[in-house]
């Protein structure tokens, strides 16, 4: 007989968290036209958010670093303009 065996989860990945972001325009309009990315620091590079449809949420995992606190740095992009936003955050013990 052969043994049936389950698969073996990949690695998870320390300080690794899923940033969602959730963009309105005028009267509180989903924005979908926009570049959102995201970084963990100044030190880190910016990766590109995948957005979730056309209804203004975005998502993606990023690397929080490893101490009690940190920031999500949140980049939109709609063509020539673009503005960073910084939401400081402190992350859970264990």
């Amino acid at each position: 007989g052969s043994i049936l065996r389950k698969p073996i989860p990949p690695p998870r990945l320390a300080a690794m968290s899923e940033i969602v972001v959730i963009v309105t325009g005028p009267n509180g309009n989903p924005a979908g036209d926009l570049t959102v990315s995201l970084r963990g620091d100044e030190s880190l590079p910016w990766v590109q958010a995948i957005q979730d449809g056309f209804i203004g949420v975005y998502r993606r995992a990023i690397d929080l670093g490893d101490g009690q606190t940190s920031v999500v740095q949140v980049r939109l992009q709609q063509g020539t303009v673009q503005k960073v936003l910084r939401f400081p955050i402190k992350l859970a013990a264990g």
